[in-house]
């Protein structure tokens, strides 16, 4: 695929209102307003709201406003990935996925990185899907300290786990 560096994208109208406006709320509570990659919460704190195509429309304009292909993002991870695109990704949303089948953390540094127990293919997928989403960046290694700092200091008997950030890292199972 080659990219049109002369398409510009727009999002069609409809009653008066954009796609994007139609359909961020239903991708928004798919993720319980987390974001699709990270796991920032909520993520109109953090950043604006963005839909991510996860195939990118400048290279995949067919998939452009195909569902499979939207997802709940912040926009650090969008600005990270921007337009680009490898085989390798891991889709947050797929039947196999499982977190810690392909990422571990560092729980002094809040750092991500690919699982080592995890067979080869799969750490090459985690380390592309860090690398392109930025998911190991300074910034967010520190708002997963802060975050493991909150929940330590919280009684979570009363704080709904949906309302946390980076759960995986927090170890919180997220359906």
């Amino acid at each position: 695929q080659q990219r049109n560096p002369s398409a510009k994208f727009n999002w069609y109208q409809s009653d008066g209102r954009t796609a994007r406006e139609h359909i961020l709320p239903t991708l928004s509570l798919q993720t319980a307003a987390h974001c699709s990659f990270c796991d920032a919460f909520p993520v109109e704190d953090v950043s604006t709201e963005t839909i991510e195509h996860f195939q990118p429309k400048s290279l995949f304009p067919s998939l452009a406003y195909s569902w499979i292909n939207l997802y709940y993002c912040c926009n650090a991870c969008q600005s990270k990935k921007g337009d680009l695109w490898d085989e390798l990704l891991l889709r947050p949303d797929a039947v196999d996925y499982s977190f810690s089948q392909y990422f571990e953390f560092d729980f002094t540094t809040g750092e991500i990185k690919p699982n080592p127990l995890s067979p080869e293919p799969d750490q090459l997928r985690a380390r592309k899907t860090i690398e392109l989403y930025g998911l190991d960046s300074f910034p967010r290694r520190r708002y997963r300290i802060l975050e493991l700092r909150k929940w330590s200091d919280t009684d979570r008997t009363t704080v709904e786990e949906q309302f946390w950030a980076y759960r995986d890292f927090l170890g919180i199972d997220t359906p």
